[in-house]
């Protein structure tokens, strides 16, 4: 089995993330190809990640790429988390993570129901027919419309219940959060433009065959869509091991298996020097692996929380010393906003006004750091709302990490 330095496949996998300054794209779409889907659960998260991916981003290529092309479509799939998808490939997505979000959604609203007072026990399969078919129609009247507009048109919407009492997770939430994304996940509904700026999650919602008419969401099967799902990922995030697979997939180790083994003709192993494991990736990439030539200029990145290359494995020991992991991840396992350089985390940033603030534990880098930073505070000044055109002065703030501490917010230190 090669066996293949992990430094060699860092530098590979910003390359292919197009997170290399030599392979940042010009085109949206391509780009999000290229890394399989965007995470989209926080509204300034893909617009962060495309712009680390594409030269001379501006916001509204991706907006125009959602709602006027609707090239790209927000769908909740991987680990019932909402990610944007090139809209060509939303067959794959739903088939291939549909059966598992269906009997989670039945679960989940079978019981909030009941909780909410909206019908009995017995009685959840018809409520929940009758819930349905009104939205559908109260959509359909309307074009389209947010949570609110629908509360007008079925009160039930407004109800609450408490879910997973003392958990992380858990918390009050309205039936209509809950029915609404699980409409979206038997595709019936399709998340449209939000009312707001940029950082609103407050989306209008319309009928999906009115949205993406040319868009058949039988057009292949569960078991073909989970392999071509696998092999995405594997061009995208290989080599990666069978838990990075299934974990980031949210696939059972049967279907993770099944998929692999149609794909085996496909496939190679190969060691990573000083991780653990056997790790997969697609054949045709591992000669461009091997031949990957070692670049001598800096590559630094300011990646957002839940960026699709730090979010693509289980295991984060190839780019993240295991000391440092309670510095960069939240208690629900949730990484704050990333620094990195030459492939590695070295450290957590922030925005404040015209402050980009960065807290690392290794500053080799602090020239081309300071230069990443500015740039990205201006494109997030420029971005906010009524600000004026033209260059604003922001100032980068690169402080060490103080070594002991974890926090849930990095820049509000607390001692472990």
């Amino acid at each position: 089995m090669p066996v293949i330095q992990l430094d060699r496949v860092n530098r590979f996998l910003l390359c292919k993330q197009h997170l290399a300054p030599q392979t940042r794209g010009d085109d949206v779409l391509s780009v999000v190809q290229d890394i399989c889907a965007l995470h989209a659960t926080g509204a300034p998260n893909p617009y962060l990640s495309l712009w680390s991916r594409l030269r001379r981003f501006q916001r509204q290529q991706l907006d125009t790429e959602l709602y006027q092309t609707r090239r790209l479509v927000r769908r909740m799939c991987m680990r019932a988390t909402v990610h944007i998808i090139p809209s060509a490939h939303l067959p794959v997505f739903f088939q291939a993570t549909r059966q598992r979000l269906e009997r989670r959604f039945q679960r989940d609203m079978s019981r909030a129901l009941v909780w909410a007072g909206i019908c009995g026990e017995g009685e959840q399969a018809q409520t929940l027919e009758g819930l349905q078919q009104r939205i559908v129609t109260a959509v359909a009247a309307r074009g389209s419309a947010t949570m609110a507009e629908l509360g007008e048109s079925v009160p039930e919407l407004k109800a609450r219940f408490e879910y997973a009492p003392g958990k992380a997770y858990g918390g009050q939430f309205s039936i209509g959060t809950r029915l609404i994304s699980g409409l979206c996940v038997r595709g019936l509904l399709v998340r449209a433009r939000p009312r707001g700026s940029w950082r609103s999650n407050l989306h209008q919602y319309a009928l999906l065959p009115s949205w993406l008419p040319d868009v058949d969401l039988n057009a292949t099967t569960p078991d073909v869509a989970q392999a071509e799902l696998v092999r995405w990922y594997l061009d995208a995030l290989g080599p990666a091991t069978f838990e990075d697979i299934a974990w980031w997939s949210g696939f059972t180790k049967r279907e993770t298996k099944k998929a692999l083994s149609s794909l085996s003709g496909e496939l190679v192993e190969v060691e990573i020097e000083g991780l653990p494991g056997d790790h997969l990736m697609l054949a045709v990439d591992q000669q461009r692996l091997e031949a990957l030539e070692r670049s001598s200029e800096p590559n630094v990145n300011l990646l957002p929380s839940l960026d699709p290359y730090i979010m693509g494995y289980r295991d984060r020991r190839r780019f993240l010393d295991p000391e440092h992991y309670d510095q960069v991840f939240d208690r629900a396992g949730n990484p704050f906003a990333t620094v990195w350089t030459n492939g590695s985390i070295v450290g957590v940033w922030q925005q404040r006004e015209h402050i980009m603030e960065l807290l690392v534990w290794d500053d080799a880098q602090q020239d081309a750091l300071h230069a990443e930073a500015e740039r990205l505070g201006r494109f997030l000044w420029a971005s906010q709302p009524n600000q004026p055109p033209g260059p604003t002065a922001i100032q980068a703030v690169i402080r060490p990490y103080p070594p002991g501490m974890y926090v849930r917010n990095p820049f509000a230190l607390t001692e472990r």
